[in-house]
């Protein structure tokens, strides 16, 4: 994702179209994205579903058997290759709704890590960490009612007629009407305290791998 992203942004910076920092940061994201879910898309799915429990998985269950049963849920036992599709195809479940929730969480998170560090270059990974946790943190809080959407579809909670029919912007509205609002913030303690934590290390590890390689290439 970090490859991605930094390659596009900084193809948008020499192409001397004046966009500000934040635009440049923000299209880069959006391009980013997708590939990065089309390849966390099914671990996603496959551990959501072990966490809450769904129907036919179950604690100690090993990560292939999840993945067979994801796959026999889909295509309903069959071997054809219709049904060989439609098993690849409930791996992707959610996959729009992580990138319509990836979307903005890594825009803030981004734009605001942007604003913390002053856009300075060569950050030491210890500002890197703190300023990684804060705008994670940030960002996560903000999106959390798009993850707990997300994570309904990948654990196949949000499923039926009925709710399939629904928008984006429905299935949160009726969340909130039939649960209550509190119910889109739900887990939202433990989720600031993950963010904080992997924010730290993924924006320490960052920073300390920009300044190595650059110093690889620097001295070759």
């Amino acid at each position: 994702f970090f490859a991605v992203k930094d390659a596009i942004k900084s193809s948008l910076k020499q192409s001397d179209l004046g966009l500000p920092t934040w635009m440049l940061t923000s299209l880069a994201v959006a391009a980013a994205l997708p590939p990065y879910w089309l390849i966390r898309n099914p671990s996603e799915v496959i551990k959501t579903r072990l966490q809450v429990g769904s129907d036919g998985y179950y604690e100690g269950m090993s990560t292939i058997d999840a993945f067979k049963l994801a796959l026999s849920q889909g295509s309903g036992g069959s071997d054809t290759n219709s049904t060989t599709v439609d098993g690849v195809r409930e791996l992707y479940q959610g996959y729009s709704e992580n990138i319509l929730y990836g979307f903005p969480a890594d825009i803030i998170k981004f734009v605001a890590y942007d604003y913390l560090s002053g856009g300075r270059k060569n950050l030491s990974p210890a500002d890197g960490a703190m300023y990684g946790a804060v705008s994670t943190a940030f960002a996560q809080w903000l999106t959390t009612p798009l993850d707990v959407l997300r994570n309904r579809i990948m654990a196949d909670i949000e499923k039926g007629d009925e709710v399939d029919d629904l928008s984006y912007v429905e299935r949160l509205t009726k969340i909130a009407r039939e649960e209550g609002v509190d119910e889109l913030f739900a887990g939202t303690s433990p989720r600031i305290a993950k963010a904080m934590l992997s924010g730290a290390l993924q924006f320490a590890a960052y920073e300390e791998t920009k300044q190595k390689i650059g110093a690889f290439f620097a001295s070759r």
